[in-house]
């Protein structure tokens, strides 16, 4: 097989997510309206989960078979993409964001601290599962903690049985069985064009595959913009960050360990540097006036294809 045919392959599996993911969305506005609780609650947790669903069971496809650094290098792409490209998209082609809520709600902070941790867990070059034990307790006290603050969570236990459950559950099976099917696919492609190609995966995942896997919250972002939605945009963005540094990560290596000491060279060092500068300068244009504009949304889309331009060259080197 060549390597154009496999990159193809990924294309046709990226797609088949984006489709099944938009199910997933339309779901939430509808549990938005009938829960009557904020759509930032909604989503800060169930589109940003719904959204990170294909990189949750891209990792677990890779991790069953024994390739979870596909999954590593997923995640850190997808974020970096989500703090820059998609933060970006709707500057540009809209209005400045404002940030006001995520920096008095302190949820800048969370998301500062979610991504950080699997990178601290790593100084040893070692996820294990132990690791990921950890990952999924501090998602866990994560949603508790947003949960805790949602001014209508009594409402959503009072309203929870007039739901249409089947009607949910059956958009839901349907939903996921396409992520599954589309995910094995695009795991299977990647692992075709790494050989093919001779490209590592850790590259494959941290640009293709988590370009791929961020059509999602690109698509959930550009819909909203039609709306003045911000606070959606921010809440999806906050909370696929996390999801991806903690939930996906950690199921990833809780069925198998990332262990970067067998192959240094699977995944390098400038990604990580790369993400903790768009991190450190999101936070920066979040904190300074409040508001994202569109010079400070040119430098985001710039640092992001500074990304993919230094791991490009790197990866024919």
């Amino acid at each position: 097989m060549t390597a154009l045919f496999y990159l193809l392959l990924i294309l046709v599996g990226c797609f088949s997510l984006l489709k099944a993911v938009t199910l997933f969305v339309k779901a939430t506005s509808r549990i938005a309206h009938h829960f009557h609780i904020s759509v930032y609650t909604i989503s800060f947790l169930l589109v940003s989960i719904a959204t990170s669903l294909p990189e949750t069971v891209v990792g677990i496809t890779s991790a069953i078979d024994k390739n979870p650094i596909l999954s590593f290098g997923n995640a850190i792409g997808s974020n970096i993409a989500l703090l820059t490209l998609i933060i970006a998209i709707p500057v540009l082609i809209a209005y400045p964001i404002t940030t006001r809520s995520i920096v008095e709600n302190r949820d800048i902070y969370y998301v500062v601290f979610f991504s950080f941790l699997p990178i601290v867990l790593l100084t040893d070059r070692y996820l294990g599962r132990f690791d990921g034990v950890i990952l999924l307790a501090t998602y866990a006290i994560y949603i508790m903690a947003v949960l805790k603050r949602s001014t209508g969570l009594e409402r959503l236990k009072e309203s929870f049985e007039r739901i249409n459950f089947w009607k949910e559950a059956a958009l839901f099976l349907f939903s996921l069985l396409i992520v599954l099917g589309a995910s094995e696919v695009i795991v299977k492609a990647a692992e075709g064009l790494s050989v093919a190609a001779d490209w590592n995966l850790g590259f494959i995942g941290l640009t293709l595959i988590a370009l791929g896997t961020s059509m999602p919250e690109i698509a959930y972002t550009i819909v909203n913009l039609k709306y003045h939605h911000n606070q959606e945009i921010l809440g999806n963005v906050i909370g696929s960050i996390v999801a991806n540094s903690t939930l996906v990560l950690g199921i990833t290596v809780l069925i198998h360990p990332i262990d970067l000491r067998i192959d240094p060279t699977s995944f390098g060092l400038q990604s990580i540097i790369i993400f903790i500068i768009a991190m450190l300068v999101f936070l920066k244009f979040v904190r300074s006036k409040r508001t994202i504009d569109k010079p400070e949304a040119v430098f985001l889309l710039g640092l992001y294809i500074l990304f993919l331009i230094i791991e490009y060259r790197l990866q024919i080197m």
